[in-house]
């Protein structure tokens, strides 16, 4: 059976339907990866911010630091989180202890 050519335009349109729905996913993947990378980014430049005041003990880790060892145990919910969160904790303990 011949087509017609209405028939050819109608399957050439809905073959470009499905190019540009395949382009606007590739598109929403690209975006919703550099979301994912600028949030992974700003959470680590926070946590650098703290680590820096903690560390050089300025009056803004002084403030934060009884914070953090309140509020941070209830915050971690996995046991491989409060591992690796501990040597902070402990540190933070310390510095506490000190200053007693």
């Amino acid at each position: 059976m011949v087509r017609t050519p209405v028939e050819e335009r109608l399957e050439k349109m809905r073959e470009d339907e499905r190019k540009l729905r395949e382009r606007r996913k590739a598109l929403e993947a690209r975006v919703s990866t550099e979301r994912r990378k600028a949030e992974t980014r700003e959470r680590i430049m926070l946590g650098a911010f703290i680590l820096h005041h903690l560390d050089e003990d300025t009056p803004t880790g002084r403030q934060l630091a009884p914070l953090l060892q309140r509020e941070l145990p209830m915050f971690l919910t996995r046991e491989r989180d409060h591992a690796l969160m501990a040597p902070l904790l402990k540190r933070l303990k310390d510095r506490t202890s000190e200053k007693e």
